[in-house]
């Protein structure tokens, strides 16, 4: 796979520490970080590779581009991706819906460390203003568009199996980045920038790590970020939402609203206000959103 030589920062890996360390030297600041061991929490008795997922979901299914596809057949596709010819992507199920019986083995799901998450709340629809909650088979060949995710949601990426390789950018290089869609994607290919087109990329400084079986990321709201598949490789990717970054959700809910319509806008900025209202009233009461 071809690699740049534009030099890149590592993101940085950790081990266990307090869920207090963890807000002030990484929340806080809006700091990627990888976990090692989070995975750990869930007390995993076999591993999860495509052999485990044939044996006990191979016949569930999911759609990609409106065909059908078994989990079994997503697996095999998937590994035969190639640099000339990769596998469609991203190719994904949702866990609450179509894989309840596996997300229930992934308990706690928070790790001890992404709570708490106002999503986990029935009061925001599943897969709407930014509650996703996915996993995604990839192979190689696989690479995502650069962007930040919508609704400026704090995203969980565990590896399950594989590698992916993580690409992010600071907040305050934004502007390098020359976004579009919304403000959300940019037209730059990590693998292939093209500088005369975009100059002020060349300023950019990328932090990247090797995301491998059993480890963790956190990617703070508002990070631009994209991801690169050397191999077969599965993950799953829990959103987050809470006081950290509810404003600018809310923002988002309301700027997404009003591109339908003055109404719509309005609609959805005062329903978004007033379950942040709820949200954290709930909290003073002693309510986890685990």
């Amino acid at each position: 796979m071809q690699q740049l030589e534009k030099e890149e920062l590592e993101i940085e890996r950790i081990g266990s520490i307090s869920y207090k360390e963890f807000v002030e030297n990484y929340v806080k600041p809006g700091k990627p970080v990888v976990f090692k061991k989070a995975f750990s929490s869930w007390n995993v008795k076999e591993p999860f590779d495509p052999a485990f997922f044939k044996k006990h979901f191979g016949t569930y299914t999911t759609t990609h581009k409106d065909k059908t596809y078994t989990m079994s057949e997503v697996l095999d596709i998937t590994e035969k991706s190639t640099l000339e010819n990769p596998a469609p992507y991203p190719m994904g199920f949702e866990l609450r819906t179509q894989l309840p019986e596996f997300l229930s083995m992934l308990n706690p799901i928070h790790m001890n460390y992404a709570f708490p998450n106002w999503f986990r709340s029935k009061l925001i629809p599943k897969s709407r203003f930014g509650n996703d909650m996915q996993m995604y088979i990839g192979g190689i060949g696989n690479q995502y568009v650069l962007h930040k995710d919508l609704f400026h949601t704090d995203a969980w990426v565990t590896q399950l199996y594989g590698e992916k390789k993580f690409i992010a950018f600071p907040r305050d290089q934004e502007d390098l980045l020359y976004p579009e869609n919304k403000g959300t994607r940019s037209p730059i290919n990590y693998l292939k920038p093209d500088y005369e087109k975009y100059p002020k990329y060349r300023h950019a400084t990328p932090l990247s790590v090797v995301l491998k079986a059993g480890e963790t990321i956190y990617i703070p709201n508002g990070i631009w970020h994209t991801t690169v598949a050397p191999g077969h490789n599965i993950s799953i990717v829990v959103e987050q939402l809470s006081r950290n970054n509810f404003h600018a959700w809310k923002k988002d809910i309301y700027d997404y609203g009003i591109k339908r319509g003055r109404i719509k806008g309005i609609l959805q900025y005062g329903y978004a206000t007033l379950i942040g209202l709820l949200f954290k009233a709930r909290e003073i009461a002693g309510y986890k959103f685990n």
